[in-house]
């Protein structure tokens, strides 16, 4: 499970896809994506980031699911 509690992701993370791609090790050490958390801690994230389809699914699903949080907690 992610953080803040967010539901685990809908699809896996396609690893082989991202080892086989050459510059994966080099946004591997400039990517400051958290995973679990939707966020990018580069406010001016690339365009070209490989990671970022990813973190933006992410950012997404994060984002409904606090919304549905808050409309029952709300109700109690």
């Amino acid at each position: 499970m992610g953080a803040f509690g967010a539901e685990p992701p809908d699809r896996p993370l396609h690893a082989q896809e991202l080892a086989d791609d050459p510059d994966a090790a080099g946004w591997a050490r400039v990517c400051a994506w958290v995973p679990g958390t939707g966020h990018c801690r580069i406010r001016d994230c690339s365009v070209a980031c490989l990671f970022r389809p990813q973190r933006e699914d992410e950012a997404l699903r994060v984002q409904r699911w606090r919304r549905i949080r808050r409309v029952f907690a709300r109700r109690i």
